[in-house]
This record gives C-alpha cells, structure tokens and sequence, in this order.
C-alpha cells in the first residue's frame, strides 16, 4: 500500500533542510579539497566507492548527463586524481579508476565530512545513528531503483511514445 501522500510530504521537509545545510556547508568551504572543483568530489568519491568503471556507468549511477562526467572526469584527470585505460572488453570504452592521490583526497574530504556530522550530532549515540543510516540508506535505494528502473524512466517512455 505504501506511506500516504501527507505522509511523504512530512519526509520532504527535513530533506530539503538536510539539502540546504550541504550547500551552506559547500559555501564556507567544508566540503571542498584544493584543485577540485566539490561536484568533481563527488564523482570522485563515487569512482573510489565502487571501484574501477565506465563514465557512462558513473553517469547512469549518478543521474546525471554523459556530458557532465566528461567534463568532471577531464578536471579529474588533469588534476592527477584519475587515470583511464582502455577497456579489454570494448577497446572504444575507457575505464576510470582514482588514482593514490585521488584516494587519499577522497579519504580527507570524508575524514572532514564525518567530523562535521559527529559535531554537529554529538548528542546522538552510535545506535542513533546507525538507524538513521540505515533507514536512509534504504529510502535511497528504493527511491534511485524507482527513478532509474521503474518510474522516472517508464513515464519518460509513456511520455516519448504519446507524443510520436
């Protein structure tokens, strides 16, 4: 049956507050590292996550445009914290993996952003937090499943075929 709309709309606040404190976060610089731009961060932080893959991957994981990784992954490359190599599987492909220093960036950016949270959680035990994770982590699951398998891209294909 799923939650109520009223419902939904209760989880929609906090998230949009939790949205607003990151970028205020970015905007005094907790977020950033020297020679990189914050959103070439985040892919970063996702290529040393999942492992060595395929910029179309990182695109398709992360939502957003071809063209965007293309541009994050060249800033990444130039700054050293990237390398690519040709896909033994389709030579026309390169996969990308980070780099030591681009390992150790992400590390840093992590280490800064866990601190930041436990300061400003301090009053909240590890059991506290643990659930939160979790039932964050599995409302995003769900809700990414949705919008890349389910929802966003099958109404995008109803949406396609009506107009033809």
């Amino acid at each position: 049956m799923g939650p109520t709309h009223e419902t939904c709309a209760e989880l929609l606040r906090p998230l949009r507050a939790m949205l607003g404190l990151k970028q205020v976060a970015m905007q005094r610089g907790q977020f950033t590292a020297e020679h990189m731009p914050y959103a070439a961060a985040g892919l970063l932080t996702e290529l040393v996550f999942r492992g060595e893959c395929r910029a179309s991957d990182l695109a398709h994981h992360r939502i957003v445009d071809a063209s965007v990784v293309s541009r994050q992954v060249g800033q990444l490359e130039h700054a050293g914290l990237i390398t690519r190599r040709p896909d033994p599987a389709d030579r026309r492909v390169a996969l990308l993996r980070a780099t030591p220093d681009g390992e150790r960036a992400v590390a840093e950016l992590e280490r800064r952003k866990a601190e930041w949270i436990g300061e400003a959680l301090a009053h909240w035990d590890d059991d506290k937090v643990r659930e939160l994770a979790g039932l964050l982590g599995e409302a995003m699951d769900d809700i990414r499943r949705y919008t890349i398998n389910d929802g966003v891209c099958a109404a995008d294909s109803v949406t396609k075929e009506g107009t033809r």
